[in-house]
């Protein structure tokens, strides 16, 4: 649960379970102060190195296999994770959303299956893929799946795919002007298209069902413990594969 503020807990005259239903917020003032709350953590994830390393065009033609190699074994959970997600969530109309989520997540692996080919490896090495220990973003939303739905969309849609907005686009000019591998174009070009379409998927849920200060606060865990692991796996892929 959210805290409680300190000017709260002085006042005599109610109990601690009245002012934390009064405190509650409506499903729209809590995306609005969620977005806020978040804003420190995105600044951070935003100015990781990794991107101004992806951006400066330096790297070697390994060094984007490698970074891609990442990349494919972190996405390459996404279909089985929204999928699972679908299989529990409760709401049809939801679903129906989140189905369409899945169709255009499902196909991105294949893109960088095929981006091994191009640049002169064998695509089974990117099959074969597995994350560095440091990146566990995808382990957490298997966890997740044990939840409230708000919870793991707070962390996927809201949190991680919502920060994304905001480099989707240089990245995928970076790739156009250094990297213009036609896989990875074309990934990260329907990326850039995607990404805020899949975070308003966050808003949407969060401003339907976390509508009660128990939710509120669990969304806002999840979506911080999302930030703060995409952040370590981050600046681990930054020193793993990308500092001079």
């Amino acid at each position: 649960m959210r805290d409680l503020p300190a000017s709260y807990q002085r006042k005599p005259n109610k109990t601690v379970e009245e002012w934390r239903i009064e405190m509650t917020l409506s499903g729209e003032k809590f995306v609005e102060w969620l977005d806020k709350e978040l804003e420190p953590l995105r600044q951070e994830v935003a100015s990781s190195p990794y991107y101004d390393a992806w951006c400066s065009g330096k790297l070697s033609k390994e060094q984007v296999f490698e970074l891609m190699k990442q990349r494919y074994a972190y996405i390459r959970e996404n279909p089985s994770i929204i999928a699972a997600w679908i299989a529990k969530c409760p709401d049809p109309e939801t679903r129906l959303k989140f189905i369409d989520y899945l169709h255009e997540e499902a196909a991105h692996p294949e893109y960088l299956v095929e981006l091994a080919r191009e640049v002169g490896h064998d695509p089974e090495e990117m099959r074969q893929a597995e994350l560095i220990p440091e990146f566990t973003t995808p382990y957490y939303y298997y966890w997740l799946l044990r939840g409230h739905m708000v919870e793991f969309v707070a962390a996927n849609n809201f949190g991680n795919e919502r920060t994304n907005t905001r480099n989707t686009k240089r990245m995928y000019e970076a790739s156009v002007r250094y990297y213009p591998f036609p896989s990875l174009l074309r990934i990260n070009k329907e990326h850039s298209e995607e990404e805020g379409g899949h975070a308003e998927l966050g808003h949407y849920v969060l401003e339907r069902f976390a509508i009660t200060d128990e939710l509120q606060g669990k969304a806002t865990a999840a979506a911080k413990k999302s930030l703060r692991l995409k952040i370590i796996g981050q600046n681990a892929l930054y020193e793993r594969f990308m500092k001079s």
